[in-house]
């Protein structure tokens, strides 16, 4: 190695480790950077919130209130059941436990506060002067509380505290009232004036969440012009990312009289018609628009009422829901649409003539067979269709020739021992639409000998005379019994054994009603 000509032989004898050449430190220098941060950029990086879809971050207000709304629900319910125990202490005079248990709800209810403000601090100020009044009516009834050890021998007064406890909860659950009320009424603007397509799907995301399952949120939600809002926005062109689930949201607040009056009136009938006939609406649209009307024509709901704008919508409403059958790309779209359609025929006998005008008979029994339907809710579904529409002479000619009675009398054959309550009544009903179709069918000789070739005969009579095969169901009976009449009348009493004549046929229903009943087990 050569050095420099200022380094003497001495000097140059101290180096003893290579010089790096250019490229060598180049490459040190990359080795090191990996390890390198500097403590400027890192800061300005952490410092950065991560961007939500579209670049949109979700509003604060919205972020966590159905979190909020569920956690306000639990501990009020908690501060409600720690009070129902306190009257009852109060009522068995146990003054001790009065004194710790009304400390415990009054630290409970203070911090129940707390961390609503916390949260909420925009609180509108009818809700400020509320959590005043409970604070107020909290410290009234500790001091009430706190005179029970100042009682030198004498018994307690217990109608003050009484009183003062029934104050705190009335206080309580007004306050819890608004509260909630204010939450929804931010779920709400949410869905109505959010700026961008994620804040919309989030909020109409947090407003399902909060009223699935819940009535006492539905109310408050259709009071803070929940379903106006929702309808807005299916009537809007530019909003069909999220129409789908505009109409979820409005079939899930549909199970309170209140959002049904509600539909009514924002004209929400016209507005559903509309975007069934639409043919740009996609299947998943129209699907769950079919949600949305099976809901609110139910006539399984408390208030079951006729709902305005039907009448006038309902040829367009079955062509559409006919059409959404037809063309059904799974059993889940089906269900919904032969669901609606079954509601509706019970609403106008109108509505049977538009059904024999669009072939519904045809279109559900090749549709089901096409989707290989295995479902009983499906088969519910069909039986109500066909059992309606069957009082129509051209419906029963539709039935017959697209082999409806060989479907018919499948359906008598389901067997009610399902996992679920809900299954094994399905099934019921069933059997018993299943046997009432049949005897409005059977108007003629050729009829009645294909269900009896068909051995829905036999099977009729099995369901009388077996009650486990009907699930001890008193309307399967009675149904079967009546379709055993109409076809020994059709084609003669020669078809029915002498026991079953002088058992099923001959006697007053009541009475072969009676004779079928004492036929169950006992389980004393």
């Amino acid at each position: 190695m050569t050095f420099p000509a200022y380094m003497n032989n001495e000097e140059s004898t101290k180096i003893s480790t290579p010089v790096l050449t250019d490229i060598d430190s180049v490459r040190q220098w990359l080795e090191d950077l990996r390890w390198m941060t500097e403590t400027e950029c890192m800061t300005v990086l952490q410092g950065k919130s991560i961007q939500a879809e579209d670049g949109d971050s979700l509003p604060s207000p919205v972020r966590n209130t159905k979190e909020h709304i569920k956690m306000v629900r639990k501990r009020a319910h908690i501060i409600t059941a720690e009070c129902a125990k306190l009257f009852h202490k109060l009522d068995k005079e146990r003054w001790k436990k009065v004194h710790s248990n009304a400390l415990r709800i009054t630290c409970t209810i203070r911090s129940l506060l707390h961390d609503i403000s916390a949260h909420s601090p925009n609180l509108a100020i009818d809700v400020f002067q509320q959590q005043q009044v409970v604070m107020e009516e909290c410290a009234q009834l500790i001091k009430h509380v706190e005179s029970i050890g100042e009682i030198n021998g004498e018994k307690p007064q217990k109608l003050p505290m009484v009183h003062s406890l029934t104050c705190l909860g009335q206080a309580f659950t007004r306050l819890i009232d608004k509260v909630l009320a204010h939450e929804v009424r931010t779920i709400v603007e949410g869905v109505a004036d959010s700026p961008s397509a994620y804040c919309i799907k989030a909020s109409i995301t947090s407003l399902v969440g909060v009223a699935q399952g819940e009535p006492q949120m539905c109310h408050l939600i259709v009071k803070e012009g929940g379903v106006r809002a929702l309808f807005t926005i299916c009537r809007q062109d530019t909003a069909n990312f999220v129409k789908s689930q505009a109409l979820r949201a409005v079939a899930t607040l549909c199970s309170v009289p209140e959002a049904i009056a509600e539909v009514e009136k924002v004209d929400g009938v016209g507005c559903l018609t509309d975007i069934l006939c639409d043919p740009l609406t996609t299947e998943a649209t129209r699907t769950e628009v079919a949600g949305v009307l099976a809901q609110i024509t139910s006539p399984m709901l408390d208030h079951y009422r006729h709902v305005s704008g039907f009448i006038e919508n309902m040829e367009d409403l079955l062509r559409g829901l006919i059409g959404l059958c037809e063309t059904a790309t799974s059993p889940e779209v089906f269900l919904l649409g032969s669901a609606a359609i079954a509601n509706i025929t019970f609403l106008d006998s109108m509505a049977s003539e538009f059904l024999a005008r669009y072939q519904v008979a045809r279109v559900l029994i090749t549709s089901s067979v096409r989707l290989k339907v295995s479902s009983i809710f499906i088969k519910d579904q069909l039986c109500t269709v066909l059992a309606n529409v069957a009082m129509l002479e051209q419906c029963r000619e539709d039935i017959i020739l697209c082999n409806g009675l060989t479907v018919l009398v499948g359906f008598l054959h389901e067997k009610p021992p399902y996992n679920k309550q809900t299954e094994r009544v399905a099934c019921e009903r069933v059997q018993q639409k299943a046997a009432i179709a049949l005897a409005r069918l059977c108007k003629d000789v050729n009829t009645a000998g294909v269900v009896k070739q068909l051995r829905g005969l036999q099977r009729l009579v099995e369901l009388c005379r077996k009650p486990k095969e009907r699930n001890y169901s008193d309307s399967v009976l009675v149904a079967c019994l009546a379709t055993l009449r109409k076809l020994a009348t059709v084609c003669g009493e020669d078809e029915f054994s002498q026991e079953d004549l002088i058992q099923l046929v001959q006697p007053r229903l009541i009475d072969s009603y009676l004779i079928c009943s004492s036929l169950q087990e006992s389980f004393v």
